[in-house]
């Protein structure tokens, strides 16, 4: 199984124990799930990924929050270098490159390379 294959079921497992009504220490074990399953990143890259992903999961009702969780599954795959084709808007991968880029110096040059190079293939750039 791929990595970022596992970071989706893992996600979505959680999603499924969890989605109705999570606490602090569920996000928490979510973050963890999330940080481990990636490659390391700077604290603050990290923080905003994952704050990105909280007011995404905030919305009203289920569907919301199952979106969220899609998105932070892409944000994975980017994040393993093994982008899987999630469909983000122009404004995601907007949102994606000014997270990636707010930290550039302290990520891997070859993870932002082939971040941005996703970013500007569709249109964020």
């Amino acid at each position: 199984m791929l990595p970022q294959e596992k970071l989706k079921r893992d996600l979505n497992e959680w999603f499924r124990h969890n989605y109705q009504t999570p606490n602090s220490k569920d996000f928490d074990a979510l973050r963890s799930l999330f940080t481990r399953a990636v490659r390391p990143l700077p604290e603050n890259t990290a923080n905003g990924f994952f704050s990105t992903f909280l007011s995404r999961y905030q919305a009203d009702g289920q569907p919301a929050r199952s979106a969220a969780i899609d998105w932070l599954g892409g944000v994975g795959s980017l994040l393993l270098a093994d982008y899987d084709g999630t469909a983000f808007s122009r404004q995601d991968w907007t949102e994606i490159r000014d997270l990636v880029t707010s930290d550039a110096g302290d990520l891997d040059l070859d993870l932002l390379t082939y971040i941005l190079s996703q970013v500007m293939e569709h249109g964020g750039i």
